[in-house]
């Protein structure tokens, strides 16, 4: 218990209300870092597919022997 002159707040309540504060800024930040992460694996699948269609355009322009 923790001691304010008359007023007495219990160890129980004041972790909640500190678990309370921090879930919501730790759920925000979890998604946002899961977004990024999500958008810079499809950034990376998309360069890659934009290099295999650059080859097969070279290998299109290519004179056939």
């Amino acid at each position: 218990m923790v001691e304010f002159g008359a007023v007495s707040i219990e160890w129980g309540t004041v972790l909640f209300q500190l678990v309370m504060l921090v879930l919501p800024l730790a759920l925000v930040i979890a998604c946002c870092l899961f977004i990024v992460k999500r958008t810079a694996t499809k950034q990376k699948a998309i360069d890659e597919l934009e290099k295999r269609v650059a080859a097969l355009e070279q290998e299109i322009k290519r004179p056939k022997s």
